[in-house]
């Protein structure tokens, strides 16, 4: 008598479940099916579980023949929308073709047995089981296909994957960038695809390598979507879910219900600048040129502004701004590895066509003593700048709330990017206690450190001026508690004494006023 196949637990328990779609799932199965046959030359949705077209009927091998439309596909939602029920769909339909080798990773092993491996095991239905081995955490099909579960706490575990047909990474954004750095070259063998599913974890990683190429980039074989929690059938359909978003919006800031709920990608957490940059950023020529009307020219009698911020064990990064009536406009960015000082010399320049210029300041962190003395020997002299975290973010903190601060979003997206994602590290011992001072978070961070050189080099501050709350910022202001919205207000008045120690006694905005007034009134 033949030995009763093991099963793995919860194996087809779903398997007669109807799936509510929404519109996003739909074009995300829609999109993953499509290959272009390498016969007829049409870009085809051959029927699932075979690799023939259905076009010219020519049975194909495998992805070389047959190559997929999309090699990366992105589900960005917010919690219990179906993003991971859609990804687990997706895997099963893979695996009904033979000879197939898939991945299934989640961030963590808790994650990976709670929720991703048995939401994907219980759509397999029994009859399809070969073999299941619990130690391994090996499932092979009988049709020879394999799925391997792992969690990737270690990144360096992806490195064991050989000749994978696909890979799905669920709630990827709590997965490490260095994981899927060692996991993606094993797709290459066999032209494999990854299909990713998460919740929103900011502007990081997975939204740089997924998102972003997908939706802003547009790069060919990148496709994604961000649909928010209420586009879950099952949340139109019963008012108990229904009434549960709605309380979440009522008792959560603005920022976490984004997040949370509307699957928005929101750096909350340790967050420096944030939202800010996405106010100063400027979208069309049309709107750069209120502030360089010769754009996208830029006339030889401006003044420039070029920070630098080098480094042995991180990309050398140069920024441009350009001085305006208006304030600083960052029009240019430069980021290379491992040169010689002299060589970024040479590139910057003519990247940003320096010579044509009368008037250039070069800053950089006045630590660096060496490019100091490399670029003078080049006739180029570079002003030290102060390198104190703390005072050089509140200085660029005031040129953005002073709304004088602005990037050229064609010209420096990465630049608007590191901005945006600039953050506060962990900043608590291994014994639990706090640094004594904050840190930031050194990574990707070159834009923001050159940026902040050069206003704490440049002799001026900001013309502020008095602005209304615009509706973000004022739901976000009605959010606050008492005691929060006077926090913020002292940080306000010390920040505004901080910029008024910079002013001369003839600027407008320096604080003489006092018992006796005026002190002009005193002499007339």
């Amino acid at each position: 008598m033949p030995t009763p196949t093991r099963l793995p637990p919860g194996c087809g328990l779903d398997i007669h479940k109807p799936l509510l779609y929404n519109p996003y799932q739909v074009q995300f199965q829609a999109a993953r099916r499509l290959r272009r046959c390498s016969t007829c030359s049409r870009i085809v949705s051959p029927e699932p579980g075979h690799l023939r077209c259905p076009l010219c009927r020519t049975i194909h091998r495998d992805n070389t023949t047959f190559p997929r439309q999309y090699k990366s596909l992105h589900l960005r939602a917010g919690r219990r929308s179906g993003k991971s029920l859609a990804g687990a769909h997706a895997v099963r339909e893979e695996l009904a073709i033979p000879d197939q080798a898939w991945w299934v990773c989640g961030p963590t092993f808790e994650i990976l047995r709670d929720a991703t491996r048995p939401t994907l095991l219980n759509l397999i239905p029994p009859s399809w089981v070969q073999s299941w081995n619990e130690e391994s955490l090996e499932l092979i099909l009988k049709n020879r296909s394999r799925c391997h579960f792992r969690s990737l706490h270690d990144p360096e575990r992806g490195h064991a994957g050989v000749g994978l047909h696909g890979v799905w990474l669920d709630e990827a954004a709590f997965i490490v960038a260095r994981a899927w750095e060692t996991l993606s070259p094993t797709l290459a063998e066999n032209a494999g695809i990854v299909i990713s599913t998460t919740s929103p974890g900011g502007f990081d990683w997975t939204y740089r390598e997924f998102y972003k190429r997908a939706i802003i980039d547009k790069w060919p074989g990148y496709w994604a979507a961000q649909y928010e929690t209420l586009d879950n059938p099952l949340f139109q359909q019963s008012e108990v879910l229904r009434r549960e978003v709605e309380e979440a919006r009522r008792t959560m800031t603005p920022e976490v219900f984004d997040a949370e709920y509307r699957g928005k990608d929101v750096n909350f957490q340790g967050v420096i600048y944030g939202q800010l940059i996405d106010d100063q950023t400027l979208g069309s020529d049309e709107a750069v040129r209120k502030f360089i009307p010769e754009w996208p020219n830029i006339d030889a009698s401006r003044r420039i502004l070029i920070g630098m911020d080098s480094g042995a064990d991180h990309p050398f990064g140069a920024v441009m701004m350009v001085v305006t009536e208006h304030g600083l406009v960052v029009v240019g960015e430069y980021l290379q590895r491992l040169q010689a000082n002299v060589t970024h010399l040479g590139a910057i320049s003519a990247k940003f066509g320096v010579n044509r210029f009368a008037g250039v300041q070069w800053s950089a962190n006045k630590n660096e003593a060496q490019l100091r003395l490399e670029f003078a020997l080049r006739n180029v002299m570079v002003v030290p700048a102060e390198n104190s975290h703390q005072i050089g973010i509140q200085r660029v903190q005031s040129w953005l709330l002073a709304k004088q601060l602005w990037f050229v979003a064609s010209r420096v997206p990465v630049c608007i990017e590191q901005m945006r994602t600039y953050r506060y590290a962990d900043n608590y011992l291994v014994d639990g206690q706090k640094r004594d001072k904050e840190q930031v978070f050194k990574k990707d961070d070159e834009f923001p450190d050159a940026g902040r050189y050069i206003v704490m080099a440049w002799p001026e501050l900001p013309k502020m001026a008095a602005t209304s709350l615009s509706e973000r910022e004022q739901r976000r202001w009605d959010a606050y508690s008492p005691n929060e919205r006077l926090d913020v207000e002292r940080i306000r008045d010390y920040n505004k004494r901080e910029l008024e120690k910079g002013l001369d006694p003839d600027d407008p905005g320096y604080p003489i006023g006092d018992m006796f007034g005026h002190v002009e009134s005193m002499f007339n």
